[in-house]
């Protein structure tokens, strides 16, 4: 019998408390360097994206010391306006925001995965101490 790859990171599936706790580790990994991305494009050309830095950097945090649902569904908010800005400047419709339609995806699907994983930390995959 052939025997499938295991998916890792981001796109592996989360069936244990553990799987889910990785992922939100990565995801936290992730969203710092966009926050670090961010700022270093934000200090040369357009100084308004230390805002998004800075949320970014702030709810990675959040997320990766406490596992935060709270934090994981505000990251979630911030990609896809993100995404949703990327889509409209590709379009021609706005000025402001990036072109990386690849990049806005993936940083989308990163929070998707973290609301999930978070959600499955405190939920499905919650440590009972007996």
């Amino acid at each position: 019998m052939e025997q499938k790859a295991k998916k890792h990171g981001i796109f592996a599936k989360i069936q244990s408390r553990e799987d889910a706790l990785k992922t939100i580790k990565d995801c936290s990994k992730g969203f710092f360097f966009i926050a670090i991305m961010l700022a270093c494009v934000g200090y040369f050309m357009a100084p308004s994206l230390f805002i998004d830095a800075a949320l970014y950097a702030v709810f990675a945090g959040i997320l990766f010391m406490w596992k935060s649902r709270i934090a994981a569904v505000c990251l979630l908010i911030i990609a896809c306006f993100s995404t949703y800005m990327t889509i409209m400047n590709l379009l021609g419709l706005e000025a402001e925001g990036g072109s990386n339609i690849a990049l806005a995806i993936l940083i989308l699907w990163s929070a998707i995965r973290a609301v999930e994983a978070t959600f499955k930390v405190h939920g499905q995959y919650v440590q009972v101490d007996v």
